[in-house]
């Protein structure tokens, strides 16, 4: 899956749940951020760890 997909299903899932735009789109800014500083492996580590 690409970055972009990724970010489309997370696009979808947030308004679905009833996030406002300004929100998502601060979400998305993030994730691109993340992409460019950490390792999937780390990513995945990261979240685990947090839920």
């Amino acid at each position: 899956m690409s970055n972009e997909e990724a970010i489309s299903y997370a696009v979808l899932a947030l308004k679905n749940t009833g996030i406002d735009k300004k929100r998502i789109q601060q979400v998305v800014s993030e994730m691109r951020w993340l992409f460019d500083m950490l390792s999937e492996e780390e990513a995945v580590s990261r979240a685990d760890k947090f839920l």
